[in-house]
């Protein structure tokens, strides 16, 4: 009756109550539908299969869940990956989460592409992220903070790459 109707979320919960993970799992899989994936995500949180709960969630678009169950169990390459897909805001919940790990190459990207470029700029700078701050520099346009360009021409003259410091001051006119 459910999968008549198309509706696998409702038929995923069904195999999930009667212990059939395995036709619940194919249901999520072959018919990419993001309730039933999110069904399964959580029979998977629920049952502490960590990995699988964060691919389902993923999976069914629900990344805020995925982020957080990564963040919770330290698979901090998932929570980067996810976090490069997501909002902006979520980039720079995701940056703060390193920040706070002291994984610094991580939150300086994220908090790049989040749009804090003034902050990415002050932790690339203050851990000598170097090869960084290229890619914070390269990302600044009109509107965004002068002294985030600044640093960035600053720091790259006093290391002697005066090449890059000319191509950012010319990408920005």
């Amino acid at each position: 009756m459910y999968r008549e109707a198309s509706d696998y979320g409702s038929c995923v919960r069904m195999f999930c109550a009667v212990g059939d993970i395995l036709a619940a799992t194919k249901i999520a899989l072959s018919s990419s539908d993001p309730q039933a994936c999110f069904t399964i995500a959580r029979y998977f949180e629920g049952e502490g299969n960590i990995s699988d709960a964060i691919l389902y969630y993923s999976k069914s678009g629900r990344l805020t869940h995925a982020i957080r169950l990564a963040k919770d169990n330290n698979f901090d390459q998932q929570v980067m990956t996810m976090s490069l897909m997501s909002s902006k805001q979520i980039m720079i919940q995701s940056a703060q989460y390193f920040e706070q790990k002291g994984k610094y190459d991580k939150c300086v990207q994220l908090f790049s592409r989040g749009g804090n470029k003034r902050r990415a700029m002050d932790l690339a700078l203050s851990h000598n992220l170097g090869h960084l701050i290229e890619d914070v520099a390269s990302g600044v346009g009109d509107g965004d903070d002068p002294e985030v360009l600044k640093s960035s021409v600053s720091f790259l003259m006093q290391n002697q790459q005066y090449e890059k410091a000319i191509e950012i001051m010319i990408g920005l006119g």
